[in-house]
């Protein structure tokens, strides 16, 4: 079979959890025999390489304009639709999807994220599409614009909460197979577009199991992983500076606190300007920057779907402290057995400091965290069925 990609954004290197999710799924159906076409954006000059080719058999990108990204964004709104949908229009990206329709042939198309679905609207592909929409975003916004102060910035999220949450529900009704992360996302979304769900599936994340633990960790050692151009890694990082970090170093004034994750804003940058802070930026391989670390921590108060940040962290026989928003979206989370559930600043900083003290302990909740990914999330089983369209296609 013959499955076509449309991605926001080249999904190499692997620098965020959205291009390895969609590259993950790509693996997944090239294990299983099908010829892969990918068509994305790109943000200046790329230089396809071979490894690319290993996965996707033929790459076309098309380069994005920033003027009419935003001359889009502006039209979109006018017609009640996403700004984000229109920001990542182009009639180049179409022109080249049409053509690759006409040339290829492809039997199915998969959609990255919402925001790529007006391509398979206007070209009427439904029947034979799947929407990996990931997260309910809506979800996403409405928690944002509670945590914005008043402001432009404020009206613009609350705004285009309205317009995404329209056409989320106009999607769900529409399209055959829409594919979600969590299931706490399916029931939302089930509520909101008060439709049966039947064509909303889950295929949660799975991640590349490391069975070795390391066992000459640094007990001093705290790590974040994500990508750091999203808001939310950037509030949870800059929630654990402020509010955490200062009350472990109380008790343990050596502890260091590493942020290892792609693109960090001058703000996050900036953090380390605290000898104790590290930022890396992208680095080629997580799992080695982390696998000494002591514990990592996932204090995300805005989320949607689940975070591969847990499930790397725990792969690599790290502990995590994490909050409840995120734990919720991991049904085989148990607290104070493969994890530790906190949400305010104090106990989180005291679950920090029972990791980094107990030796014991810190390896009884990591081999559980470990055991828990080997049974439940590996990208095989998570992912089994995926290209499977249902046969009562909606149109």
């Amino acid at each position: 079979m013959k499955i076509c990609f449309l991605t926001p954004r080249f999904p190499f290197p692997e620098n965020g959890g959205d291009v390895l999710r969609i590259n993950s799924i790509a693996r997944y159906l090239k294990s299983k025999g099908n010829e892969l076409i990918l068509i994305s954006f790109c943000f200046g000059e790329i230089k396809l390489k071979k490894e690319y080719f290993d996965l996707y058999d033929t790459i076309y990108v098309v380069k994005k304009c920033k003027l009419s990204s935003y001359v889009f964004a502006f039209l979109f709104a006018l017609c009640q639709k996403p700004l984000q949908c229109g920001y990542y229009f182009s009639a180049s990206f179409l022109r080249q999807f049409k053509r690759t329709l006409i040339r290829e042939r492809p039997d199915e198309c998969v959609a990255h994220l919402l925001r790529m679905v007006p391509y398979l609207e206007k070209t009427r592909v439904r029947e034979k599409s799947i929407v990996e929409m990931t997260d309910a975003l809506s979800k996403t916004y409405a928690i944002s614009s509670q945590t914005k102060r008043n402001s432009l910035k404020k009206f613009i999220y609350q705004a285009e909460f309205g317009l995404i949450k329209k056409y989320e529900r106009r999607v769900i009704r529409t399209f055959p197979k829409v594919v979600l992360v969590s299931q706490s996302d399916i029931d939302y979304l089930k509520d909101m577009s008060e439709t049966s769900g039947e064509n909303l599936f889950l295929h949660t994340n799975g991640v590349t199991v490391n069975e070795n633990m390391c066992i000459n960790y640094n007990s001093k050692k705290i790590c974040f992983i994500g990508n750091m151009r999203t808001l939310q890694n950037q509030d949870a990082v800059l929630f654990f500076v402020n509010e955490v970090f200062p009350l472990i170093k109380k008790t343990e004034p050596e502890t260091v606190f590493y942020i290892i994750g792609a693109e960090p804003s001058e703000k996050i940058k900036n953090l380390s300007d605290d000898k104790s802070i590290f930022v890396t930026g992208f680095v080629k391989n997580i799992e080695s920057a982390i696998a000494d670390s002591c514990l990592a921590i996932a204090p995300v108060k805005i989320a949607a779907g689940i975070q591969n940040k847990v499930l790397t962290a725990m792969s690599c026989a790290v502990p995590v402290v994490m909050t409840s928003l995120i734990s919720g979206a991991i049904p085989e989370l148990s607290d104070g057995k493969n994890c530790i559930i906190r949400d305010f600043p104090g106990e989180m900083a005291e679950a920090c400091l029972q990791l980094m003290k107990n030796a014991e302990f810190r390896q009884t909740v990591s081999k559980a965290g470990l055991e828990m990914v080997l049974n439940h999330y590996s990208w095989n089983e998570k992912l089994a069925g995926y290209e499977k369209i249902p046969r009562n296609a909606k149109s």
